[in-house]
């Protein structure tokens, strides 16, 4: 009798150790599939390495030129302003927090998207991304494009451009020329010269892929008044006629403000829009509610249509964080 107990408990314990294992095999599982599965997504990013921006045309972005073709900074700003920008210019990385992590979001103007590696663009929309681990809040915060900064100029920029019988001064100048004229990365230097702020990541995305992606997510909603959505159709048509969309005059064009559901190109051309009152002050505000707008209608959608929107918006997006990195976000 008691050889049949003990039996009987051998026999539960081993069922318990096969459940455990199977439980455990099928966690496993899971967790592999949803690792390949993210990694073939983020895999889709163009990853860029600082070397790869060499090849950025000399004209890009260009500011004015004196007679002999030698660009002229800010010629607002006094030898003695200049002068100081030099002094504080940081020489080191900037203020830094173990949590907190700071992105760099970038949305330039360019009309060619291919040719991004040698022609970046104005970088229209400058957009610190920073992750508090410490709040679990995400905090999106704005640098004006027309923000004068202090632009000093490596001297391989320096030297490419005497090559080109050109000349890089350094000085002030509107903040989005940086990445124009040295890529992103030359854009994170300017910020951490000017603001004392860590930041080592990028991303860098173009307003006309960002039509795409919005009209993924079926358009997102915004509240317009009549001004923003009359100065939107400036943007939308510009837009639509270098899209080639059949009768780009009138085929986006928004009747008037409101509470409306905008596509991608309506809400993008009132991203773009400046001409309101509050200037680019309020277009940033802009900027960050489609931003938001997009959040909140991702996460709201099925399945399939993530992956279609992770399909449409992966391969538009350059950056310099490597898989690993993103991984280790995730």
């Amino acid at each position: 009798m008691a050889t049949n107990k003990k039996k009987r408990k051998t026999n539960k314990r081993n069922v318990a150790v096969i459940i455990m294992c199977a439980v455990l095999a099928f966690v496993l599982i899971v967790v592999l599939c949803a690792y390949l599965i993210l990694k073939s997504y983020i895999g889709k990013i163009n990853h860029v390495d600082s070397k790869d921006w060499d090849n950025i045309s000399i004209d890009a972005g260009e500011s004015q030129t004196d007679a002999d073709g030698n660009i002229i900074t800010d010629t607002t700003m006094s030898p003695e302003i200049n002068s100081s920008g030099a002094e504080n210019f940081g020489d080191g990385e900037g203020m830094d927090k173990d949590y907190v992590k700071n992105i760099v979001l970038i949305g330039v103007d360019n009309r060619h998207f291919e040719n991004i590696l040698s022609n970046p663009g104005n970088s229209d929309a400058i957009i610190l991304v920073s992750i508090n681990s410490k709040t679990q809040k995400v905090y999106l915060t704005s640098i004006m494009r027309d923000t004068a900064a202090y632009i000093r100029y490596t001297d391989a920029l320096k030297q490419k451009a005497s090559a080109m019988g050109r000349t890089y001064s350094d000085g002030y100048d509107k903040i989005n020329i940086a990445n124009a004229r040295g890529g992103p990365e030359f854009l994170l230097d300017i910020i951490e010269g000017n603001f004392k702020i860590k930041v080592d990541d990028y991303i860098l995305v173009d307003f006309y892929s960002l039509i795409d992606i919005i009209d993924v997510l079926g358009g997102i909603p915004m509240t317009l008044t009549d001004a923003e959505a009359e100065a939107a159709n400036n943007y939308i048509r510009d837009m639509d006629f270098d899209r080639h969309v059949e009768n780009w005059e009138t085929a986006n064009v928004l009747s008037g403000g409101g509470s409306l559901i905008l596509n991608g190109v309506q809400a993008v051309g009132y991203a773009r829009e400046r001409q309101t009152s509050g200037s680019d002050f309020n277009r940033t505000s802009r900027q960050r509610a489609v931003i938001e707008q997009i959040i909140i209608k991702a996460k709201k959608m099925s399945v399939s249509q993530l992956n279609e929107l992770v399909n449409t918006l992966f391969p538009k997006v350059y950056t310099n964080m490597t898989e690993s990195d993103i991984l280790g976000m995730v």
